[in-house]
């Protein structure tokens, strides 16, 4: 079974990538909330900005762990974008370059 435990740092992990390597989030129109975590072990990479949170990144890094082996930068038949819908707000989480998981919140249409 899939651990849940909360993102965090591994030890010898490899280096992420430099904060001007990461993409500039803040232009995904509609978005209320992004951060780029380590798809590998949770590590944020870009901290949560506007009303996303520590404890969303938690969620949804929980979320993807469960869809584990359907998430596949590899291109070869695996997902690369999962979007999950709530009451208000949705999550599109993008698997990128560098083991990242981009991670945009957006206010869902009423």
């Amino acid at each position: 079974m899939t651990s849940l435990a909360p993102p965090h740092p591994v030890a010898g992990a490899a280096s992420p990538p430099r904060s001007a390597e990461l993409p500039d989030l803040e232009a995904v129109p509609g978005q209320i909330g992004h951060a780029i975590i380590r798809a590998s072990d949770g590590t944020i990479l870009r901290p949560p900005s506007g009303s996303m949170t520590e404890r969303d990144i938690n969620i949804v890094y929980r979320m993807i762990l469960e869809v584990g082996t359907l998430l596949d930068g590899s291109g070869e038949g695996g997902l690369q974008r999962v979007t999950v819908g709530f009451r208000s707000v949705s999550y599109a989480i993008t698997l990128g370059e560098n083991d990242c998981l981009y991670i945009v919140k957006k206010r869902s249409a009423p």
